[in-house]
């Protein structure tokens, strides 16, 4: 019987050295973990067992990323105190890859120093790690208590997931449409379609789409529940990994007759614009369903589409074009790299021009940090998640849109189609 992607890297990394097939109970090796903010849970655990200056020892320094990225720089003197305690930790154990004062968001500074490589088991405390995927990895979010457990040994039990096969045909647009795939992925078969499963994305067009695309699918399979979220690595992934990592590495791919739990095809030449309503991810409904709702604010970034290809189709679109005077349009890259390929493409400034509000990188346009709503208002945005409260408010609104429909609404002051204010779609 043949292998799934999942089942090939699980039994390579099982500690009993046996192949492994779905709803096995393995103990693995980790090959890396990263930890963010999030690292004063890891603490927390230490201070149960009797040791509160966290872990006395690590797994491998050279294996574990602490970043302090969520909280960078800090906006409470609580925040501060976490950040100081993390940052301690790091110099105490000598971690090799500690980002301290640096911007950004976790997941894009793990691809852009080179920490995620193909066929690798990567565990990250946080939900999103799924993105890793991207890069033929493994990658899954962990909670603080697992993560102490990671830190230590390097290893961590899984239950070999199913996977679900989706079979992209057509042909990709000419601008950034992976959130539309994943929202109209969620909203034919819900957001439990992968529901403690592993997702392949396979089809001819997956070669037309850029990493950055990859990622914000990979991105999303956690809000379709998740474990894992894959794509090949085939030369647009090894042409991105270049020089970036010299460390080796093994490309994974499903054997011809692997099992799957289902397989789903969608054709993307029957993807349209769309959007999530409030409150939940699989709320979809065509963008001309909701046309004419006024909106307050507007944000791209994030984890999911905070990238160059999400910033230009901004910056293509406003060209000629001002933010409506009632929006606020907030902007916030990625990374610094990717702020500094902004910056190369010569769009921050047109961007800024045309009335955005560029924000240092990071996750703060994610979350109820900051660009934070007020009861009654409604916002549009290209970031992860639309629940009841994620920023701010529980009384105020949010849409979830890709980065084109948040530049639309942003220009026209509601929710449109984009062909409404730009005639190059």
């Amino acid at each position: 019987m043949g292998m799934t992607v999942a089942e090939k890297i699980l039994s390579r990394k099982n500690l009993a050295g046996t192949p492994v097939h779905a709803g096995d109970l393995i103990d693995c090796s980790i090959d890396g973990i990263m930890v963010h903010n999030s690292y004063r849970y890891v603490a927390a655990a230490y201070r149960k067992i009797g040791f509160p200056d966290g872990p006395p020892r690590v797994w491998d320094s050279e294996k574990i990323c602490l970043m302090l990225e969520h909280f960078q720089p800090p906006a409470s003197e609580l925040m501060a105190v976490r950040n100081k305690e993390a940052r301690q930790f790091a110099r105490r154990v000598g971690l090799k890859h500690f980002y301290d004062t640096e911007l950004g968001i976790c997941h894009q500074m793990m691809f852009d120093y080179g920490h995620v490589r193909p066929g690798e088991l990567i565990v990250g405390t946080d939900s999103h790690t799924l993105v890793y995927g991207a890069l033929n990895a493994a990658g899954t979010g962990i909670g603080g208590e697992e993560a102490a457990y990671v830190v230590a040994f390097g290893e961590l039990w899984f239950q070999v997931p199913e996977t679900i096969k989706i079979v992209l045909k057509g042909s990709p647009r000419d601008y950034p449409m992976a959130k539309e795939i994943a929202l109209t992925l969620a909203g034919l078969y819900g957001d439990d379609l992968a529901q403690y499963k592993a997702i392949e994305y396979t089809g001819s067009p997956i070669k037309e789409l850029s990493l950055d695309s990859r990622m914000c699918l990979s991105c999303h399979g956690v809000e379709m529940g998740a474990k894992f979220a894959f794509f090949p690595a085939d030369d647009v992934a090894l042409e991105y990994l270049g020089d970036r990592t010299d460390v080796p590495f093994q490309v994974t791919a499903a054997d011809a007759d692997a099992e799957y739990v289902r397989e789903i095809e969608l054709n993307l030449d029957e993807v349209g614009f769309v959007v999530a309503r409030p409150h939940r991810f699989d709320n979809v409904a065509p963008v001309e369903e909701v046309a004419g709702v006024k909106i307050d604010q507007a944000l791209i970034g994030s984890c999911a589409n905070g990238r160059f290809e999400d910033i230009e189709i901004a910056a293509r679109m406003l060209r000629g074009n001002k933010v409506h005077p009632r929006v606020r349009f907030f902007i916030e890259p990625a990374s610094w790299t990717v702020y500094r390929q902004c910056l190369d493409a010569g769009i921050i400034g047109p961007l800024i021009e045309a009335g955005a509000q560029l924000q240092a990188p990071g996750c703060w346009v994610c979350e109820a940090h900051g660009s934070v709503l007020a009861d009654g208002e409604v916002c549009i945005t290209s970031t992860t998640r639309n629940y009841r409260g994620r920023k701010g408010s529980r009384m105020a609104e949010l849409y979830l849109g890709g980065p084109a429909t948040v530049t639309a609404a942003a220009i026209a002051g509601e929710i449109v189609h984009p062909k409404e204010v730009y005639d190059g779609f």
